[in-house]
């Protein structure tokens, strides 16, 4: 490497050293040395994550965050990142900053996440705190849902006309069809019938 390019990286180094101290993630608790990572929509997520990859070990903690079109790949790059280290706490914000476009008066609110990955957290009450090795399951409610589902036990004794009568059901109740192909399916379930007997 040469000495153009080592100060160049010391000074890029020094500058994330001192942005943490002002910034505006809404996380409390946050380390005094940490990497963030700005995404965007057209960032490429195979270089990101490599870039992270690489220098996560000297900070110890990172925070991803996303703007606008930009969320959903902070969202991927944060759980690849999660993926290669394991034992990570996660801390996560979502708010909305304001942007005018032109001169008018009128703004925009843009949706904004703020991912924060480490290895020691400060606090585990925080608001959006995962623990490492949470899947994010749901925790079972009694009257979540009571509505009970349709169960067919055995399959076997079902007969074809029987199966043809329920996909008819199906075609009728969940898509919009014409009326020709719903009496199409109607004659050849007629005509396998004829033929079976």
């Amino acid at each position: 490497m040469g000495k153009s390019k080592l100060k160049k990286r010391l000074k890029r180094e020094e500058e994330s050293t001192e942005e943490p101290t002002n910034t505006k993630v809404p996380i409390d608790n946050l380390p005094k040395k940490f990497l963030w990572m700005h995404v965007k929509s057209g960032t490429k997520i195979r270089k990101i994550l490599g870039y992270a990859l690489k220098e996560f070990p000297s900070h110890n903690s990172i925070v991803w965050t996303g703007i606008g079109q930009g969320i959903a790949k902070a969202i991927s790059c944060a759980e690849l990142f999660k993926r290669k280290h394991e034992g990570l706490h996660q801390v996560t914000k979502l708010c909305y900053i304001e942007s005018e476009k032109d001169i008018t008066t009128e703004t925009h609110r843009i949706p904004e996440v703020h991912i924060l990955l480490t290895k020691n957290i400060k606090d585990t009450t925080e608001l959006g705190y995962q623990a490492p090795g949470d899947c994010g399951e749901f925790p079972e409610k009694e009257d979540a849902v009571k509505s009970k589902p349709t169960i067919i036990k055995n399959v076997d004794t079902m007969s074809c006309n029987d199966t043809e009568q329920l996909v008819i059901k199906k075609l009728n109740i969940g898509q919009k069809r014409n009326n020709k192909s719903i009496n199409n399916a109607e004659l050849s379930s007629k005509k396998s019938k004829k033929n079976i007997s």
